[in-house]
């Protein structure tokens, strides 16, 4: 069984055997060769333009970095304690950092990286998980966790600056595949660095994690969460998370398929850029089909009979609907425009109780009706739209419904249904004004629009997906809004709940809120989902 091991207290453990540190890119000239440098200047023009294209090499120093707390141990009345982990960049613009869970969890849900301030943690394991044990750290008492899901992810408040992220293989690795190992070490002194193991994939053990043999060196405290990387492709195969046992030079590592399943549950919208073969309900795609053009028969007032999977469907979302009035969850927001990186991000803890939300911010006891406005030129915030769609489509019965033609969506089939409103049907209202010296969406006097979207649902006729558009009238236009459903575990029952909710409009620019549902507790539910009933069965 693998000796697990990782954060490490300064005073615990006892001098390190040296390793080799990497060496970094330098290059000196050679006096005598200076001479002639007037004719070496074709060749240093041509290394000028090579440059940039270099740069985006991996380079393990940009990529790899030490996670270090270091404070006064009031606990154990010792004058200071240092805890060492290793992280990662997740993403391209080192926005997200990656770790194991253990060195998450000893390190806390807030840390500093290189100046950065951390804004959310994601975890991937829990003491209550299905094979969960007592783990043991070195330095740091032991922890209950899963060991095939030891990882975790920070997402900082703003990206790490001059670090990036490179590319990830989930694929499985071939037998005697050479991979090299990158992370920081404890080497008795604090200032720690990168060190580099080279080794040959082994196989997996029965936990499903990756085996690795290496020679030289040994992998001690503190470089848990740093990378493997295949020797071949210079991408990801796993996150080093354990060493062997004994004096057996094995290295244990979390393949990158955990990571990809991972993502999937933790960021949904940073899953579609990095895993975008692996994403079935993607929270920002466009919707399958243009908007339906109902004909006239189907547009006249008096209401007619929905087709049978339209009842199916409306009765999905009801169930939906009334399934979601009770729980408390974690809502991490992003805040943007156009094609760029988050200009703000925060987090709320979301308390639902009876169908009605709150918002708080963690640790506050002081409640929000509405989410508070970042402090941008302009901008956007969603609302109940989670439980506001499922209600539209189940209960408005002049909402008008199409089943539009089945998709295949990453090899999985969906059945599409579009929907559309008029404005004299009252049905899609937005209420939007100024807020002090710019323009945003907020809670003012309510306007009914035009508006259609459409509704996923899998093969069983469960919800995935429903999206909405309004066509508003200005100054803003193009409003959109997507929220994705999927499944979370709580006390051994198993609950559809809201996952992302993301919301765009325009005005001059395109302003955009990412949220993200985390952390689910559910209590006093009055009702459990279950699949829809087909309409024919009831008659």
């Amino acid at each position: 069984m693998p000796n697990y091991f990782l954060l490490i207290s300064v005073l615990a453990g006892s001098a390190q055997s040296r390793q080799d540190l990497i060496s970094r890119p330098y290059a000196f000239a050679n006096p005598a060769e200076s001479l002639h440098a007037l004719k070496l200047w074709p060749v240093l023009l041509l290394f000028a333009l090579a440059l940039p294209m270099c740069a985006q090499e991996f380079v393990p120093e940009h990529v790899v970095f030490p996670i270090t707390d270091f404070k006064p141990d009031i606990k154990h009345l010792a004058p200071f304690s240092m805890k060492f982990g290793t992280g990662f960049c997740l993403d391209p613009d080192c926005r997200f950092v990656g770790t194991n869970y253990h060195v998450a969890k000893v390190m806390g849900k807030y840390v500093r990286i290189k100046g950065v301030f951390s804004a959310h943690r994601y975890l991937d394991s829990d003491p209550d998980d299905a094979g969960a044990q007592d783990i043991n750290l070195v330095g740091a008492g032991s922890l209950k966790y899963t060991p095939a899901h030891d990882l975790a992810i920070y997402e900082m408040r703003h990206p790490i600056k001059g670090f990036r992220g490179i590319a990830f293989d989930s694929d499985d690795l071939e037998n005697s595949s050479e991979a090299d190992i990158y992370a920081y070490p404890l080497n008795w002194n604090p200032k720690r660095g990168l060190v580099h193991w080279h080794g040959r994939f082994m196989g997996k053990t029965t936990q499903g994690l990756l085996a690795f043999s290496y020679e030289e060196g040994r992998v001690r405290g503190g470089a848990s969460g740093g990378i493997v990387v295949d020797s071949k492709t210079r991408k990801i195969v796993g996150i080093l998370d354990a060493v062997g046992e004994s004096n057996d030079r094995i290295a244990i590592a979390v393949p990158i398929k955990e990571l990809s399943d991972f993502v999937a549950r933790a960021q949904p919208y940073l899953q579609a850029t990095l895993f975008p073969k692996t994403v079935f309900v993607s929270p920002v795609a466009a919707d399958l089909y243009p908007p339906y053009v109902w004909l006239r028969a189907e547009g006249i007032s008096r209401r007619l009979v929905d087709p049978s999977e339209v009842v199916k469907l409306r009765r999905a979302a009801q169930n939906l609907s009334d399934s979601m009035h009770n729980f408390t969850a974690t809502q991490t927001f992003a805040w943007g425009h156009d094609n760029r990186e988050p200009d703000a991000t925060d987090a709320y803890e979301t308390l639902i109780v009876d169908g009605v939300q709150d918002w708080r911010r963690p640790g506050n006891m002081k409640l929000y009706e509405e989410i508070p406005f970042p402090k941008l030129y302009g901008g956007v915030v969603p609302g109940g739209e989670w439980s506001e769609f499922p209600w539209m489509v189940g209960t408005e019965l002049n909402l008008k419904i199409h089943q539009a033609p089945d998709a295949v969506v990453n090899g999985r089939t969906i059945h599409v249904f579009q929907y559309g409103a008029n404005a004299e049907d009252r049905i899609c209202g937005f209420q939007y004004g100024s807020f002090m010296n710019f323009i945003s969406f907020q809670r003012g006097t309510t306007k009914f629009y035009d508006c259609h979207g459409e509704v996923w649902t899998d093969e069983s006729g469960i919800i995935l997906r429903i999206s909405k558009a309004h066509d508003l009238s200005g100054p803003w236009h193009n409003l959109w809004i997507v929220v994705t459903y999927g499944w979370v575990e709580k006390n051994r029952m198993q609950y559809l709940v809201p996952v992302t909710i993301t919301t765009q409009a325009e005005y001059k620019k395109t302003y955009w809120c990412r949220g993200l549902f985390t952390d689910y507790e559910m209590f006093g539910a009055k009702a459990r989902l279950v699949p829809p009933i087909d309409a024919d069965q009831t008659q």
